[in-house]
């Protein structure tokens, strides 16, 4: 029998199928060939181009004779420094998926001796069961789990892979938690099916970045045996999120053996923090139920209570006693003097400090720090690991693995040391593969850098308590502050509020340009708001007169920005030259009769100025007639939508010329130079600029000369990207801040990304060029019918009016009131850039009604609360950058801080140090400086400030408080650097 040959073209309509077109990366990873194998792989983009590569890729492992090829099957939000990248970074959900092994060979799994002495070890790697022992019995798994048709199905060669595919790949944003619950539901009722069927069914493949075998590649797993991985089976049928929700929520589970005595039943908690941003305590606490505690020391569950509370009785506990203990998912206090725990109100345990308390001897700050390492040890599989942490349920350590991105153990390293990738054969449950054979660093102790964090959170978060427990930051990375020149980080633009292909678009954009995602955005919004401007209008609580916005993307020369703007802006060229070859056609022939006819009148008129009697009466007859033939002769301007490098006074002539509106599109800050006075000595020339980004007021310049004109309402359009020489040099001038016009942008500061850039990126697919300039058009016709900009009389045709949707609109009210009180002068940490807020919900408005209109919704629709929320996440967005880049222009913030504020820090600062306070509350701050006259005059809101302003510096970090009830108080407890008090970073 010949051996199974590659299947290329199969490899390439899967790539196709699972993650064609989605957004994100995709990893091909490969064991190698022979024992013990090693590990490599590779990241590629979703294009057409991307994926034709990773074929390729996938051409040259076989040819190596590799045990096994393998993608992952959720794409990537950025690529790994190393490894394949975490289920934190998964970005396109294409469906769920499930890995049914059948038959013997090539699977380990053994079945347990009875009885087996070691059942309910977590480190016992036998099981009770055996697996189907064929693909029909695979297939009646799936068929009786209740779970509906499968998409397709593929035969790895060893199992079936079960795919249900969504009808589009669900972007995973901040609901990371909810679908890894949903991933792992999904396995769960795929093995209870199978122990139902008397089988063993594997559920580790939930996790979702997990990889599995390509169809068309060889299945190498046992010498002697290869198989082609095939899909057997393709329905087609694909369905809706929400859809398959309902059906993992329909099905019952059964309850886990450990809770065959009356327990309560489990709560599904997502997880709250980013993966990658909690320490180990941290995701203990998410995921640890009171019985995974409780039960192993002696409790026994009496009773839930209305509020949410569960009573368990300590079994050495008097038996006049009805509990010993309340608790409530995060904390528990314990009321029995015979329960081996502190006891009392006073003491509200986390589930850090009951593990700390009973294996590492207490709940002080070295017992956390050694129990938040023993934890790390056990997740990663270390023998170095308690017995008690090692005893632990399986699925919490698999959780402090994933999100304390955790490397697994390697004998002779430690969770500390960089370690490699274990070098093991992967079987179809448990194959890892990394695109990088060298060692990988372990991550940091804790998780990520503590003042970068505190910088990043928003004033909400620190007064709720960015950390859920001061155990997260024992031993945590915390830099001083200052101790390193780079920039804050910014958040990355939302590419997902950008409709249809558009995302996407900007995304190959970048990738082919190698370029921010930023200036790609930034670039389509402003060709949007270029075509569509003035001829529009969208109300509300109150009303935008035009869509025309100003932006700006901040990137150094070099960086690339130049081609970004040339593959976003062709639309708009192409859109000019065909409404002027249209012109053209239909008044291109008029124009020398009407040059000469002009030129006749002009005579006349010259000739008027001396002729007498009859011959004067014959020279106004025939003017009468050469004005009737002008008439008829001069159609509307020319269309125009671009104008280059000019200078205010021409800007102003050339938009009343071609009927109010025009853009300004540049890779460079030539425009902004000359407003800013480039020309006119330094002296800014910002009126009529300033006049043209409202659109409310109409432009009267003060002249009596025969070219005197009049603009109703001007409307200009900016889509720039500058140096950063250019921002600075607008910003020392105290004219152009005074006068409020960089107020008026929407910012970016992109990182760059010279140094790590692709020299060999794909192209730009052309399915998403199409569906770009279609958008473009979509969006300029659908207020410009016909393209008609003037009406019959040869005005400017009326704007056409948009309305917010009252479900939008309590969305902005409720925006605006929530931001409002980030612009407190004494607590506010938006106060820094409060002119630029003041524009911000009007710029929320024209983003949304250019989002409604680029999502091919009719005009006359109202903008509905989705496209809302995708305007002011935008916006949101803007908001650090705007900080970064604009300071303090409004007297506080890096380019100004507030005096007292300043003064006032230092004085929080020393106190800390003089009364060595580790952790305090707000209050103790006022009572121990209440003698301060800053306190004196700004009272409680003045303290506020001052510690909300030493969090985001990162000499504090707040940490969620809670009563004996487990509900959050009001305010949190602070926790200082370490250095503040002599401890080490």
């Amino acid at each position: 029998m010949s051996a199974p040959a590659l299947d290329l073209d199969q490899v390439q309509r899967w790539l196709t199928r699972l993650h064609g077109g989605a957004e994100g990366w995709i990893h091909i990873g490969s064991a190698g060939s022979g024992p013990p194998g090693k590990w490599r792989g590779r990241f590629f983009a979703t294009t057409t181009a991307g994926i034709s590569g990773a074929a390729e890729y996938v051409r040259g492992l076989e040819a190596k004779n590799d045990l096994g090829i393998y993608t992952r099957c959720t794409t990537l939000r950025e690529r790994p420094a190393t490894g394949r990248g975490g289920a934190d970074v998964s970005l396109s959900f294409p469906g769920f998926w499930a890995d049914v092994d059948y038959g013997t060979v090539g699977h380990k799994h053994e079945l347990c001796p009875a009885p087996c002495p070691e059942k309910g070890n977590r480190g016992h790697a036998c099981t009770l069961l055996p697996l189907p022992p064929d693909a029909a019995a695979a297939r009646q798994i799936i068929a009786e789990s209740g779970l509906p048709e499968p998409s397709l199905i593929i035969n790895s060669g060893g199992g079936l892979y079960p795919w249900w595919f969504l009808e589009a790949p669900h972007l995973i944003s901040d609901d990371l938690g909810d679908i890894s619950t949903l991933s792992s539901r999904w396995q769960h009722i795929i093995k209870a099916s199978a122990n139902r069927l008397g089988w063993e069914y594997g559920v580790g493949v939930y996790d979702l970045d997990r990889v599995l075998r390509i169809p068309g590649t060889i299945n190498r797993k046992v010498p002697g045996l290869e198989r082609r991985c095939e899909t057997v089976e393709d329905t087609g049928v694909v369905y809706q999120l929400d859809e398959l929700a309902t059906v993992s929520f329909s099905i019952d589970l059964p309850e886990p053996e450990h809770t065959a005595r009356t327990t309560p039943a489990p709560r599904l908690r997502p997880a709250t923090y980013p993966p990658g941003q909690v320490g180990p305590l941290t995701a203990f606490a998410e995921v640890c139920e009171p019985r995974d505690l409780l039960e192993p020391q002696g409790f026994n569950y009496v009773r839930g209570e209305r509020d949410g509370a569960e009573l368990w009785k300590y079994s050495g506990s008097s038996p006049a006693s009805e509990y010993s203990v309340r608790a409530w998912p995060h904390v528990l206090v314990n009321h029995s003097e015979t329960a081996p725990l502190p006891v009392g109100a006073g003491y509200r345990l986390t589930p850090a400090k009951v593990f700390a308390h009973w294996y590492h001897g207490g709940i002080a700050p070295a017992a956390l720090q050694a129990a938040a390492k023993d934890l790390v040890l056990a997740a990663a599989g270390s023998p170095n690991a308690s017995a008690p942490a090692r005893a632990l349920p399986q699925h919490i350590l698999d959780h402090i693995r994933q999100r304390c991105a955790i490397r697994p153990w390697q004998a002779g390293g430690s969770w500390k040391t960089e370690t490699p990738w274990p070098t093991v054969e992967p079987t179809e449950h448990d194959d890892d593969p990394t695109d990088d054979p060298e060692p990988a660093a372990a991550p940091a102790d804790l998780g990520g850098d503590v003042r970068k964090t505190m910088a990043a959170a928003s004033e909400d978060t620190i007064w709720a308590g960015v950390f859920p427990e001061t155990g997260h930051l024992y031993g945590a990375v915390w830099t001083i502050p200052g101790s390193d020149d780079r920039p804050a980080l910014l958040p990355p633009f939302p590419l997902h509020t950008l409709p249809g292909d558009t995302g996407k678009f900007v995304q190959a954009v970048a990738v082919y340009t190698q370029t921010p995602p930023e200036i790609a955005a930034f670039a389509t919004i402003g060709a949007l708001s270029t075509a569509v401007g003035s001829h529009a209008t969208i109300s509300g609580q109150w009303t935008e007169e035009t869509l025309a916005l100003f932006l700006s993307s901040i990137a150094d020369s070099g960086d690339g920005k130049s081609r970004a703007f040339k593959a976003v802006n062709a639309p708009i060229y192409r859109l000019e030259s065909a409404l002027r070859r249209a012109w053209d056609a239909e008044y291109g022939e008029n124009a020398e009769q009407l040059e000469i006819a002009q030129a006749a009148r002009d005579k006349i008129i010259k000739d008027l100025a001396s002729a007498h009697g009859d011959k004067r009466r014959t020279l106004l007859a025939d003017l009468d007639t050469l004005k009737d033939t002008i008439k008829e002769l001069t159609g509307p301007p020319r269309p125009q939508l671009l104008v280059g490098d000019v200078l205010p006074e021409a800007l102003a002539r050339l938009m009343h010329r071609v009927g109010g509106h025009i853009g300004i599109i540049s890779a460079e800050g030539t425009f902004l130079g000359n407003i800013c006075g480039r020309y006119n000595n330094g002296k800014p020339n910002l009126e009529f600029v300033l006049t043209a980004w409202d659109a409310s007021e109409p432009w009267r310049p003060d002249r009596i000369s025969r070219d005197s004109f009049e603009l109703e309402r001007p409307s200009l359009a900016l889509s720039l990207s500058v140096q950063p020489v250019v921002i600075d040099d607008a910003i020392s001038s105290k004219s152009v801040t005074d006068k409020g016009l960089l107020n008026r942008f929407l910012l970016a500061r992109p990182a760059s990304l010279a140094g790590n850039r692709d020299v060999r990126p794909p192209h730009i697919p052309a399915y998403l060029s199409e569906a770009w300039d279609a958008c473009v058009r979509r969006a300029f016709y659908a207020v410009c019918p016909e393209g008609r900009i003037f009406d019959d009389d040869g005005a400017p045709a009326p704007p056409t009016p948009m309305q917010v949707g009252e479900d939008a609109e309590q969305l902005m009210l409720a925006w605006r009131e929530r931001h409002e009180r980030r612009l407190d002068p004494d607590t506010g940490d938006l106060v820094c850039i409060k002119g630029w807020m003041s524009r911000a919900a009007g710029n929320a408005y024209r983003l949304a009604a250019i989002l409604h209109l680029a999502g091919g919704h009719d005009p006359q629709m109202p903008v509905g609360a989705e496209v809302m929320t995708d305007a002011l996440a935008i916006v949101d967005y803007c908001i650090p950058h705007a900080i970064a880049i604009l300071g303090g222009i409004d007297g506080g913030g890096p380019r100004g801080q507030v005096a007292w504020l300043k003064d006032a820090t230092g004085h929080v600062l020393a106190w800390i140090r003089r009364k060595g306070m580790g952790e305090f509350t707000a209050d103790q701050a006022r009572a121990g400086l209440r003698g301060r006259g800053w306190v004196k005059e700004h009272g409680a809101p003045g303290v506020r400030a001052v510690l909300l302003a030493l969090t985001h510096e990162g000499w504090l970090a707040s940490v969620t408080r809670v009563d004996a009830a487990g509900r959050r108080l009001s305010d949190p407890l602070f926790v200082v650097h370490p250095s503040l008090l002599g401890g080490g970073v």
